[in-house]
């Protein structure tokens, strides 16, 4: 199989289903953007994720292939051609003139080969080095090289150059049509500019924009049959050809092609709009980004005309998981998404939402959101969210990335804190990382791999969205909230006299 997106040859098992991490990170909003004009077959291959290291490669390098010169162009124009080619199928089906069908098989045919001759071209490129792409390259060769392929695009190629030479001149005069065999040996072009002089003139035209023939149309056939029955019994005999000129892995390319191409339309719309994107170092051995952002915010604040604040950060020796501190509303939880965002896109062998990302290999993705509690769970919060993390903690989640937000709100605080310290632990323990949000201070003091960022607040306490390396504090941005809502001691007693 002349697979792009799987370097196995399990493509047709492959199937999509949304996974765990998606609505946590807000990757459903960005997916239904990039694949909003694409269609649901192309949404569900953003929910299969590599299966492992070597395949995460094989996309990159055909991504960053497709990136290369004017290759994304050419496979836009390649999937207008297929699109092409099954309009005319479809139209087929709707036309009941025998003469008519034949000749729309015609068109059918002849626009698959133009496109599997403009695909050929494309991968001839000597700058396509990827894995992904020499197999393709090769596949194509191999197949173009057939007997079969070979007479069948020779044959199509000019029957329709032959369809296309014939003209015919219809004149109404004194109530009568007369119909002629071509234009008097004048090319088309000339012949138009005599008989329908002055720029920018209107004319009516007799015929049909229908599909289907009109009166007049039928009529004119029917005599222009007479002088050429040879080129209509050839179209009837090639129509026997029904479905045998075409492949099926070739007409699978288009949607396999359509997980880059409409990832890097969406890229390109967002550039223009000042967003930048970086095509990530990955398998690096320290995690790392410059100017980092929420791709889904950044998407709705520019609709409404918001600033979006990136971030820089680093992990260093040792350092395995972020315990990111600091007051509500103070960007926490979308600088965790941004990271989780940054590694997914990693992953499916993709550009990444930063300037500049240095991203280490990690087998999955995990995540585990607050939510509000549930009637219909039957449960409390606290259980609630013991039941959602149970299935994560298993020993299979070996070096995975984990994103956590907010665990064990309504504990106890010594309660929290003890149970934040047993899920680090356990992370930790089976070589993952990730990062945890939390009103936890202690948490981030627990284990020698844990290291402390914290959202910052400018001079007057003001939320910056901005976060970085610092020891977390005991109240972070209290006060802020205790002016906010008039509970400060001042207030309060101002209240009561």
């Amino acid at each position: 199989m002349a697979s792009i997106l799987f370097k196995g040859k399990e493509i047709l098992e492959k199937t999509g289903e949304t996974p765990a991490f998606f609505v946590d990170l807000n990757l459903d909003q960005i997916i239904d953007r990039i694949t909003e004009d694409w269609g649901d077959e192309i949404r569900d291959l953003f929910y299969i994720m590599p299966d492992g290291r070597d395949e995460e490669e094989y996309r990159r390098g055909v991504y960053r292939d497709i990136c290369k010169d004017d290759t994304y162009d050419n496979l836009m124009t390649f999937l207008d051609l297929i699109k092409e080619r099954n309009e005319c199928k479809a139209k087929i089906e709707d036309l009941t003139d025998h003469d008519q069908r034949n000749v729309w098989y015609l068109r059918e045919v002849g626009v698959y080969f133009e496109a599997v001759e403009l695909l050929k071209s494309v991968l001839a490129n000597s700058n396509l080095k990827s894995e992904g792409i020499y197999r393709l390259r090769d596949f194509i060769k191999t197949y173009t090289d057939t007997k079969e392929y070979i007479e069948l695009s020779k044959t199509a190629e000019k029957l329709l150059a032959e369809l296309r030479s014939f003209r015919v001149l219809i004149t109404y005069e004194n109530g009568k049509i007369y119909v002629d065999d071509g234009i008097g040996g004048l090319p088309y072009e000339e012949f138009l500019g005599r008989n329908f002089p002055g720029a920018n003139k209107k004319f009516r035209t007799p015929f049909s924009a229908s599909d289907e023939l009109s009166d007049l149309e039928d009529a004119v056939i029917r005599l222009y049959k007479k002088s050429h029955k040879e080129f209509f019994g050839k179209i009837a005999s090639f129509a026997k050809n029904k479905d045998k000129y075409v492949n099926s892995e070739i007409m699978n390319l288009p949607k396999e092609f359509s997980y880059y191409l409409s990832f890097i339309k969406f890229m390109n719309k967002m550039k223009e709009r000042g967003f930048a994107f970086c095509d990530p170092e990955a398998g690096s051995e320290k995690l790392s980004a410059i100017d980092m952002y929420d791709l889904a915010l950044a998407c709705t604040n520019y609709e409404a005309r918001k600033e979006v604040v990136s971030n820089d950060f680093d992990l260093r020796d040792g350092e395995k998981f972020i315990v990111l501190t600091g007051p509500n509303q103070g960007g926490k939880t979308t600088f965790a998404r941004s990271l989780g965002q940054m590694i997914y896109f990693t992953k499916m062998g993709l550009s990444v939402a930063a300037e500049r990302a240095c991203v280490p290999y990690y087998t999955q993705i995990l995540s585990h959101f607050s939510v509000e509690e549930s009637a219909e769970t039957g449960r409390g919060k606290l259980m609630d969210e013991l039941v959602r993390l149970k299935p994560m903690m298993n020993k299979e989640y070996v070096g995975a990335f984990v994103v956590i937000n907010e665990l064990f709100t309504t504990a106890a605080n010594f309660d929290a804190c003890e149970m934040g310290k047993k899920v680090l632990d356990f992370f930790i323990g089976n070589g993952c990382y990730g990062i945890y949000v939390t009103h936890l201070n202690d948490l981030a003091k627990s284990h020698e791999n844990v290291v402390s960022f914290r959202a910052a607040t400018d001079e007057n306490a003001k939320q910056t969205f901005k976060v970085g390396r610092e020891n977390a504090r005991e109240i972070a941005g209290a006060n802020t909230q205790v002016e906010k809502y008039r509970l400060t001691y001042s207030q309060i007693k101002e209240r009561f006299s």
